[in-house]
């Protein structure tokens, strides 16, 4: 079994899929500098670009705005009767977006 590149960070917030014009409740399940897991009560397309508006949390007052990033469905499972567990590999991030994960992943390593 091929080893991650990137370390695996527990992380539940919520999040937004965008995806072929629709927008889609999630949950995140965890998060690496290369992408994240998210749980949603719909599909998506293995493939094609989304995009996954999150807002990360730094303390239990402390948010940040929504962060769009862009994405790539890897993999999508279904779990049980409506839930599906989506990997998302992050792609095109600009500067300001791969710092800001970079960022939020240094305050996961230091919890």
């Amino acid at each position: 079994m091929k080893a991650r590149a990137h370390p695996r960070y527990a992380l539940e917030i919520d999040a937004e899929i965008r995806c072929e014009g629709q927008a889609i409740p999630a949950r995140t399940r965890n998060i690496s500098r290369e992408g994240l897991s998210i749980v949603t009560e719909r599909a998506v397309p293995v493939g094609p670009e989304i995009t996954i508006a999150i807002a990360l949390v730094f303390a239990s007052e402390a948010m940040s705005e929504s962060l769009p990033l862009r994405g790539r469905a890897v993999w999508c499972t279904k779990l049980a009767a409506g839930i599906y567990q989506i990997g998302v590999s992050f792609v095109g991030l600009t500067r300001d977006e791969r710092s800001y994960v970079d960022l939020f992943i240094r305050y996961l390593e230091d919890q």
